[in-house]
């Protein structure tokens, strides 16, 4: 028994001072062979920025210990971006610069070991220098451009969060010498980051407090804001940039009206989307803006909005042509300019747009429309509503004008502009081109209202526009041209429309029977003449009406043949 006992308790000191071995083994060798992995994993990082455009990365430096490391790595702006707008500043204000625009040098601490229940910690900060930020803005109270700290876990998921920090921006010894001084000072309330190696893409959220910008002119103050950034480059090729910004209220409180109004927002909205093709090519843009409670009051002009939303999508087609959509709709506007009449109205709406209709031709199609327009001076509110498209017109010539385009500011050269003539007039003949063939002219029922009378105007026209532009009518009756117009409008909107001309052009000398029974006249004038042509009828409610046809080399004016009225032209 006692030997017995003796062989099992020295197997057992065997087993114990094995399994203290492995895990002084493991404890030792662990944090070495994870530090191997956080290397490699930096390395592919810094390959990843490698492959942004205009952006250099230079001097990488990564020197592992056991269980830490310490590492370092520099931003360049690419030289040709540099090249390219450090001339237009050179001509436009007559400055030269010498040195870099910005270098960002990068340092991070990196901690990694098999008890910190992830791959590795970090914390690291940025310092910019440069020409951009010593002579044109300068950073003060603290070298630092920001500061962060997070976690790279087992699943190779980054996370992290930037520091709080005050931040002091001061226009530098450039800008001062052209006479713009500005100082920001604002509260940054820091934020997190979040980047996923396996699909590629980076998440950051970034909070301001309260801040100021001070200028000659005005003080501006912003009561905070949050910006949400997401980069995404899955298989290290760029596929997407969006921002999204949420502002509190804003306001700008004037040291000199002459240049500044007082002003304020109530808060406002931004969304940015880049998108990129599968070759990381700048292929589509989508951005959506919204500001809500806007007042400017300055000596001569008070202004106020309810609230605005714009839209815009630009997309390219092929190697270089662009088709897009521009959006306005404001509401609750109220505007009072001295010398002026003012205004206010309910609505507006501006739309403009350039889309393929097919693969040999694209359209412009546009829309303007108002509700409860009321004008200073007019006795009663406006509404109107114009939608049309302009069609048929060439791609090919089109994107000959872009190609030009893209020429054009390839070849330009502040010392030599002349040097661009050749290409405008090949730009100026491309436009002609495309102007020459055949086009559609649509005007959907386009409605114009003055109180309870309104106009009703309807469009369709397929011809050339040399055809219209001349009105021969040995052109104009081509077999293939078509034109379909018609128009219905009200007794009571001819007579309110006259009656109101009449009014401002006697500003109150006369009665209002006196308007009723000139403007009476005044139409009757007008129409009478056209009543009798034939050009114009009158329906059985009091409308006037014209409707005019082209089809087949016939002219048509209210149904009855109408070559004569070209005559008249």
């Amino acid at each position: 028994m006692g030997n017995g006992q003796k062989r099992q308790g020295s197997l057992l000191k065997r087993l114990l001072v094995i399994s203290a071995g492995l895990v002084l083994v493991v404890g030792l060798g662990a944090p070495y062979w994870l530090g191997q992995q956080v290397e490699k994993h930096y390395a592919d990082y810094l390959q990843q920025l490698q492959r942004f455009d205009y952006i250099q990365v230079e001097n990488p430096v990564y020197e592992r210990g056991w269980f830490q490391a310490s590492a370092s790595y520099e931003l360049i702006i690419e030289p040709e971006l540099a090249q390219a707008y450090e001339p237009l500043l050179d001509a436009e204000m007559g400055l030269s610069f010498e040195g870099e625009p910005l270098r960002i040098v990068v340092n991070d601490r990196i901690t990694h070991g098999p008890f910190m229940g992830a791959l590795a910690t970090f914390e690291g900060r940025a310092e910019a220098s440069g020409w951009l930020f010593e002579q044109a803005i300068q950073l003060e109270e603290d070298e630092d451009f920001t500061r962060y700290a997070g976690r790279v876990g087992f699943d190779q998921m980054v996370e992290g969060e930037w520091e709080p920090m005050a931040v002091t921006l001061a226009s530098g010894p450039l800008l001062n010498d052209l006479g713009v001084e500005m100082r920001y000072e604002g509260e940054y309330l820091g934020g997190e980051f979040h980047y996923d190696p396996s699909s590629g893409e980076y998440r950051s959220t970034n909070r301001l407090g309260q801040s100021r910008l001070v200028e000659p002119s005005a003080v501006h103050t912003f009561e905070g804001s949050t910006t949400d950034l997401v980069i995404s480059f899955p298989q290290g090729v760029l596929r997407e940039i969006t921002l999204r910004s949420n502002d509190a209220p804003m306001s700008t409180e004037s040291r000199d009206l002459q240049e500044v109004g007082n002003s304020r927002i109530e808060g406002q909205s931004v969304e940015i989307k880049f998108l990129f093709d599968d070759q990381g090519r700048f292929a589509d843009l989508v951005a959506h803006f919204e500001m809500q409670g806007f007042e400017s009051e300055a000596p001569d002009l008070y202004f106020t909005m309810d609230g605005l939303a714009a839209d815009f999508t630009a997309t390219r087609q092929g190697d270089s042509s662009w088709y897009g959509q521009l959006g306005l709709s404001l509401d609750g506007l109220a505007v009072r300019e001295q010398f002026s009449p003012g205004f206010t109205a309910q609505s507006a709406t501006v739309r403009l747009g350039l889309e393929p209709e097919s693969e040999e031709h694209f359209q412009l199609a546009q829309l303007w429309a108002a509700e409860g327009l009321q004008i200073q001076g007019l006795e009663e509110p406006i509404a109107f509503h114009v939608e049309s498209s302009y069609g048929q017109l060439s791609r090919t010539e089109y994107d000959t004008l872009w190609s030009l385009i893209y020429e054009a500011i390839a070849s330009f050269q502040w010392n030599d502009p002349d040097a661009l003539l050749p290409i405008f007039e090949r730009m100026g003949e491309a436009g002609e081109a495309l102007m020459a063939g055949r086009s559609v002219l649509t005007i959907k029922p386009a409605t114009f209202s003055m109180g309870d009378a309104d106009i009703v105007l309807a469009l369709e026209a397929d011809l050339l526009l040399q055809d219209i532009a001349g009105l021969d009518e040995s052109f104009l009756l081509d077999a293939e041209n078509r034109l379909d117009l018609s128009v219905e409008a009200s007794a009571m909107l001819l007579h309110r429309v006259s009656r109101e001309v009449l009014r401002q052009q006697y500003n109150g000398m006369l009665s209002g029977n006196e308007l009723d029974a000139m403007a009476k006249e005044v139409v009757a004038g007008s129409v009478e003449p056209m009543l009798e042509m034939g050009v114009v009828r009158r329906e059985q409610d009091g409308s006037y009406t014209l409707k005019v046809q082209l089809q087949d080399g016939q002219l048509l004016v209210n149904g009855e043949p109408g070559e004569w009225l070209l005559e008249q032209f």
